[in-house]
């Protein structure tokens, strides 16, 4: 890549002055030296090679017919690792062989960044300034983002597999089930295929773009800038941005939900998988079983909502109709289609205010920031999504949006001696108090000989002092152990995102026990989980991404310098520094830097009466051991360390 530039000032008259300038990107697409890379495409995709494989009904590993001597078979799909079969790697193509781009896309070279500026002295006396600009930037971005290296790793050199219900045997010898000989299960038993050794799955593939698109940003700015007095100045702002172009990941081979109109769950209606799923016979499913809660509703085979209901159902004790969710996706012999693709946005609005002083002995600094920042995707590793099909509803705040941020920050030059030289002074005329110190001669004070200076003189305190409010956060619906509610409430078999949302019935910041202590958990109780409760079925819930926040943090974080001027103009210079100096505790529930640290944002428990509430009801008590909507952590205690610098 190169980005060569051009760029001027014009000084259009005394008072105004135009920036204006360009930057061409010229980037060249990444690509795998080895050719060693493959991307799965639609367009690769063959029918005709899945159209004589299909899935195993009960354990979900591929088959296909094969004729015999003795009739027609179902046969298992082989897996072998060094050369896959044709209906494990259909719609595979690898980059840089035959005509296909090393990068398996067509570059997109030119990229230009054009950018305009101005800045107007307004009265002409250099003390009022009206600045605005606007500038377009692209990125060349990683080469993990939808590039070729997202697909490192992925199929064919290395085959990932939807196992999702592998069966306990093997066919040894010959022999398979109930030591019946593999050659004869026939396509009239198709519980009984033919298996020799490792059957293959369908296995899960990565997708980029044939064609590079790279993200950019729009941005612009307009502030006005006020001298108040000599090396103050304040400036109050309007920034924002646009983002296109960002990168996004979805499942392309999601199953697609049920179309509203066809969604036999009333309003406030859970999966009450014990009854729902569990009670499933011939086919069929049979919701109710509790009064006045959509009793005697059937939802037959072939119905829009049953392939839902029967993968949503997947896993549930009791089903009795187990089989591969994979039978119903776009794909049926593929597994998950992570998708990686730039067809995200962003949008950034804020009004800035600073208030800075920049002459001794006060240097300080003030700042505050009112911002939101929007969009469907926060970055390449954003998994916080519930429908592939639509984008769209992901839109919200971004993971790293902090509405409010206030800081200041200051250091003070610490007089010491001039503070004691002026309190001797005012108490010159009381003979009690003696300002010459026995070692010092001429009557020279004791605070002006060199020892004093080397001790009292050139300290200063710094600081700094930030507000900020919390970074947002899902609450996503888990599922019930007692049966309200499943993970995967829409049926869709979506693994790479979030199985769904919970349904929000009223303000999470209000409740009895708001801040309390709960039994048997740690930490208090931050929101009101009875402000959620299980999403209605087949749906994604309505709660949305990112609806809650985590608590606001205030921190100060001080330090205490001393200058040691030695051999000449050397300087040493002693520092201890408390971060967090009060030992505020600041509490975060959930950190989408760390991934792991989800299980406070996920409900796990729903009453079973009382609305189907996370905070529990009747004889279910969700509140109890319960770590719902309770802080995973803190930021960091109080830090002290010491420090020693030499500058020469």
């Amino acid at each position: 890549m190169a980005e060569p530039y051009i760029q001027d000032d014009w000084r259009l008259t005394p008072r105004l002055t135009l920036n204006l300038g360009i930057r061409f990107g010229l980037f060249g697409s990444w690509y795998n030296k080895e050719n060693t890379a493959y991307n799965w495409l639609s367009t690769a995709y063959n029918p005709s090679t899945a159209a004589g494989v299909f899935l195993d009904p009960v354990f979900g590993f591929l088959l296909r017919a094969q004729s015999s001597p003795s009739g027609s078979s179902l046969v298992a799909v082989p897996l072998n690792l060094s050369n896959p079969d044709p209906a494990l790697t259909n719609g595979l193509v690898q980059c840089g062989v035959n005509g296909v781009p090393n990068s398996c896309m067509t570059s997109h070279i030119f990229n230009p960044m054009p950018r305009i500026g101005a800045a107007w002295d307004v009265f002409g006396t250099g003390k009022t300034a009206v600045r605005a600009g606007y500038g377009i930037f692209y990125e060349h971005g990683t080469s993990y983002e939808a590039n070729t290296g997202s697909l490192i790793g992925s199929a064919p050199l290395t085959l990932s597999q939807t196992e999702l219900n592998p069966p306990s045997f093997q066919c040894i010898s010959g022999f398979g089930r109930m030591g019946t000989p593999c050659s004869s299960y026939f396509v009239s038993d198709p519980l009984n295929p033919v298996i020799s050794g490792p059957v293959g799955y369908p296995i899960n593939v990565t997708s980029i773009p044939t064609k590079a698109v790279y993200p950019y940003v729009q941005q612009w700015s307009l502030s006005v800038e006020q001298q108040i007095s000599k090396g103050v100045t304040a400036t109050a702002a309007y920034v924002g941005s646009e983002g296109t172009h960002l990168t996004s990941v979805r499942d392309l081979n999601q199953v697609h939900p049920v179309d509203p109109s066809f969604n036999p769950y009333p309003a406030g209606r859970p999966i009450i998988s014990t009854l729902d799923c569990a009670g499933s016979s011939g086919g069929t499913f049979q919701l109710g079983g509790v009064a006045n809660q959509n009793g005697g509703t059937t939802i037959y085979t072939g119905q829009p909502a049953w392939v839902n209901m029967s993968i949503a159902c997947y896993g549930v004790p009791g089903f009795g109709t187990p089989f591969n969710p994979s039978v119903f996706r776009p794909y049926p012999t593929m597994g998950s289609i992570l998708g990686v693709a730039n067809d995200a946005s962003s949008n950034y609005n804020a009004f800035q205010f600073s208030l800075r002083k920049m002459t001794s002995p006060v240097v300080f600094g003030l700042s505050y920031t009112y911002s939101h920042s929007i969009d469907n995707s926060s970055d390449r590793a954003d998994a916080d999504f519930v429908n592939s099909y639509d984008l769209a509803s992901n839109r919200a705040s971004s993971n790293f949006d902090q509405r409010q941020n206030v800081s200041f920050n200051f250091i003070v030059d610490l007089p010491i001696i001039k503070f004691l030289n002026g309190w001797n002074r005012m108490f010159a005329s009381d003979s009690t108090n003696a300002t010459v110190s026995s070692g010092a001669t001429g009557g020279e004070s004791a605070l002006d000989s060199t020892a004093a200076k080397l001790l009292l003189d050139n300290w200063q305190f710094s600081g700094i002092i930030i507000f900020q409010t919390g970074t947002p956060f899902s609450v996503i619906n888990g599922g019930s152990p007692g049966g309200i509610g499943v993970s995967d409430n829409a049926g869709v078999a979506n693994y790479f995102g979030t199985g769904s949302y919970a349904d929000c019935v009223g303000s999470p910041y209000t409740h009895p026990a708001l801040g309390g202590s709960i039994p048997n958990t740690i930490g208090p109780l931050l929101y009101n989980p009875a402000a959620f409760v299980a999403p209605r079925g087949l749906t994604f819930g309505d709660c949305g991404r990112n609806s809650l926040r985590n608590p606001s943090r205030t921190n100060f974080n001080l330090s205490l310098l001393k200058h040691f001027k030695i051999f000449g103009e050397r300087d040493l210079e002693f520092r201890v520094e408390a971060f967090n100096v009060f030992n505020h505790t600041q509490f975060r529930i959930y950190d989408p830097s760390h991934p792991g640290n989800t299980g406070n944002n996920i409900i796990g428990c729903y009453s079973n009466t009382a609305g189907y509430s996370a905070a529990g009801g009747g004889d279910v008590d969700c509140l109890t051991g319960n770590s719902f909507l309770h802080p995973v952590d803190s930021h960091d205690p109080r830090i002290l360390q010491f420090g020693l610098k030499f500058s020469f």
